[in-house]
């Protein structure tokens, strides 16, 4: 490989991390802080949407922009709603444990948020399933709301 490519693209890539610093670090420690309980408290109704199984309320939080990977997979926004909605409601029962839930403002409209789950969720069927696994979410402030623009989420057996 060619290494005067290799330079070009590690400056590249460090440019965009420091970039990224300098961005976080304009925010004053009030701003974050605020921002990051802004952002903690859309997470909280978020998981409670999903929690009640209110579809409505579960889709109001995404950015009509939004996109995830789930369990590699990319699935666009039209894809990740049909499922909801045609889930959601059918669903006996489904308890989202969120651990570790961590903010961290991006900027002044962006914030990352990371987490654990264990789902316990009983299926219109009756069938019992139990999953756990990291997800990110990335949420963005567009007007007076904040809305995810992107989540990553691998689930696995609970053993």
């Amino acid at each position: 490989m060619n290494r005067n490519w290799l330079r070009v693209a590690f400056r590249f890539l460090w440019l965009g991390v420091a970039v990224g610093c300098t961005s976080r670090g304009a925010l004053g420690d009030a701003e974050r802080a605020s921002l990051e309980s802004a952002v903690d408290s859309a997470t909280r109704a978020f998981a409670d949407a999903e929690r009640a199984r209110d579809a409505e309320r579960v889709v109001a939080h995404l950015a009509d922009d939004f996109y995830m990977y789930n369990d590699g997979v990319r699935r666009t926004y039209d894809d990740v709603v049909g499922d909801i909605r045609q889930t959601m409601g059918t669903l006996r029962h489904f308890e989202p444990v969120w651990r570790d839930v961590t903010v961290r403002a991006l900027g002044s409209n962006a914030a990352l948020v990371s987490f654990t789950f264990r789902d316990s969720i009983v299926t219109g069927a009756g069938e019992t399933i139990r999953l756990w696994g990291p997800t990110t979410l990335i949420w963005e402030r567009r007007g007076a709301d904040w809305l995810i623009v992107y989540a990553d989420a691998d689930h696995y057996p609970v053993p």
